[in-house]
């Protein structure tokens, strides 16, 4: 039975750049276009009607909310019972940079993970440009008073922080402001580099001393503490763990995501979140399953 759904609604459409998105480590767009609104919503008609589907992803890839039927989505999720869990880069365009537009977001999402790369102007301006570090910590925080003022029923407010190399001097400063403003959670990740990112693997990727000094840092009585810092060293590396793969409706999909799927653009329909399937080089060493575990949780 499916219990989350992603659906990749706009993947070539965000207002930042950032150096680890896998298409701008692939060099180019994905080009598959944006999702239909009638292909969105016969996915969740389709996968939610036996009762199980607990949670709708928007767009994995670029800015989910500059997707052009984000409202009726939401809305359309919001009518069937069905929250969402979003993910967005912290910009807030458009009407949902509103204390509306946020209010219709707490009320319609169980869970809004906000994207953070850095924690100075120097660090975001290089990993989100587009934004200036003061504003996304200001949205921030006007996300979460918009949530403690709806309380019962509103989304919980996480952080899902990029750990690479220039920000591990960050870390602490991140965990202790989000205990001192009311983050639920943080999503600790490491970063993900498709076969052609050489470069900025070595540019940003977080050698294994430190990720041990990290773990071991990074706890918190207030704020819950995941992600993949805190996964078995070898998928951290992206070595690979095993081949995973099953087959599912005539699709080979993997194994540590059974209760999942990734609907495309086109309606076509993915079983793993593996980048180097999707963004990459579908030949590459890393196209099987060493990076899947990265995305679990």
């Amino acid at each position: 039975m499916i219990r989350r759904l992603t659906l990749v609604t706009n993947p070539d459409v965000c207002n930042l750049r950032c150096p680890l998105c896998f298409l701008n480590q692939r060099g180019r767009a994905y080009g598959k276009g944006e999702m239909p609104l009638d292909v969105a919503i016969a996915s969740i008609e389709k996968y939610g009607g036996a009762g199980g589907l607990r949670e709708v992803i928007p767009s994995t890839m670029g800015e989910p909310l500059l997707y052009s039927k984000f409202a009726e989505l939401l809305d359309y999720c919001s009518a069937v019972h069905i929250p969402m869990n979003l993910t967005t880069n912290g910009t807030f365009p458009g009407v949902w940079g509103s204390d509306c537009g946020m209010q219709k977001l707490v009320r319609g999402c169980s869970d809004i993970k906000v994207s953070c790369m850095g924690f100075s102007e120097e660090i975001v301006r290089e990993m989100m440009p587009g934004i200036a570090f003061e504003k996304w910590k200001g949205n921030v925080l006007r996300l979460i008073e918009v949530a403690d003022c709806i309380k019962n029923g509103a989304a919980t407010v996480s952080l899902q922080v990029t750990l690479h190399k220039k920000m591990l001097s960050q870390a602490r400063e991140i965990l202790a402001w989000a205990e001192s403003v009311g983050i639920d959670r943080i999503k600790w990740n490491l970063p993900v580099f498709l076969a052609s990112g050489e470069r900025l693997r070595c540019e940003y990727d977080v050698l294994a001393e430190d990720v041990e000094r990290m773990r071991n840092l990074l706890k918190s009585d207030k704020v819950r503490c995941e992600g993949s810092l805190f996964f078995d060293v070898p998928s951290i590396k992206n070595r690979a763990v095993n081949d995973g793969e099953s087959l599912k409706d005539g699709v080979r999909g993997c194994s540590l995501f059974e209760e999942e799927i990734w609907v495309m653009p086109d309606g076509s329909v993915q079983y793993c979140p593996n980048p180097e399937k999707r963004f990459g080089d579908p030949d590459a060493p890393g196209a099987k399953c060493e990076s899947c575990l990265l995305f679990r949780g």
